[in-house]
């Protein structure tokens, strides 16, 4: 085999899983990104929710 064709052959894989691994980083990123944008839209939905029963709460209180 010639050294260029075994230079070949070993770049080509090279390459590939260096590719894989950066279109992983890559979504990771995104998925990291989405998943804290979820957490914040959670986070208000249920401050929204507690506000809710506090203020039930305070009107069965005035009832009693």
């Amino acid at each position: 085999m010639a050294p260029i064709q075994f230079y070949i052959a070993i770049a080509i894989p090279t390459l590939a899983v260096l590719a894989g691994i950066l279109v992983n980083v890559t979504q990771f990123g995104t998925l990291s990104a989405r998943m804290t944008h979820l957490e914040a839209k959670f986070d208000t939905r249920f401050d929204m929710l507690l506000s809710k029963v506090v203020e039930i709460d305070n009107r069965l209180t005035r009832l009693e």
